[in-house]
């Protein structure tokens, strides 16, 4: 009878899935109703140091991205300051990447991109602040299901505390609100996760 009982324990032990999985969330929905899934994808951007941003950078690396303007005064400063410390978390693992892109262009140019981005004190290898048209950067917005407006009076835009979190096929696997303490403790566990 115990040996039937050790049995039957290690085959409801079997069952427990031994790590979370996250969802797949980089999808559409077709007129069918059915799911098209997708990946993230990058073409006519460029990087704080003026190189290109292409698709090969993201390749194999879990990435944790976000919209941002340097001259935001209100919800860019303590994203930036989550930011930091997330990287600061990471700094010794190359197979994760953090990527910030402007949603400002005009301004944001590539010598503002790198003055901002050494003021961080994280290496690029680490940390890629990234700039193209508005029309890309509009179109990057909407590939991680986000968007953003400048408000009435031109001082600021309209845009999400939230940053996606991808996976190494380039998969969108979660997304977090860098300015609430539960949401950040789950990312860096998700983070660990896809490292893993």
């Amino acid at each position: 009878m115990r040996g039937l009982n050790i049995i039957v324990l290690l085959l409801i032990l079997s069952c427990e899935p031994s790590a979370k999985t996250l969802p797949i969330l980089s999808y559409t929905i077709d007129e069918n109703g059915l799911k098209s899934y997708y990946t993230i994808s990058y073409s006519g951007f460029t990087n704080h140091l003026g190189q290109d941003f292409s698709t090969e950078r993201i390749e194999g690396k879990v990435c944790v991205a976000n919209f941002f303007f340097t001259r935001c005064p209100s919800i860019c400063p303590p994203m930036r300051n989550a930011m930091i410390t997330l990287a600061e978390d990471f700094y010794e693992d190359e197979n994760l990447l953090f990527i910030s892109h402007t949603i400002d262009p005009e301004f944001d140019s590539v010598s503002v991109l790198k003055a901002y981005a050494d003021n961080t004190e994280i290496t690029s290898n680490t940390w890629q602040f990234i700039r193209a048209s508005e029309t890309e950067t509009k179109a990057q917005a909407k590939l991680y299901m986000t968007n953003f407006k400048p408000n009435e009076d031109g001082t600021d835009f309209y845009h999400s505390s939230y940053v996606a979190l991808v996976d190494k096929t380039q998969q969108i696997r979660g997304f977090y609100n860098l300015l609430s303490e539960e949401s950040k403790t789950a990312l860096k566990k998700d983070i660990r996760l896809l490292l893993n």
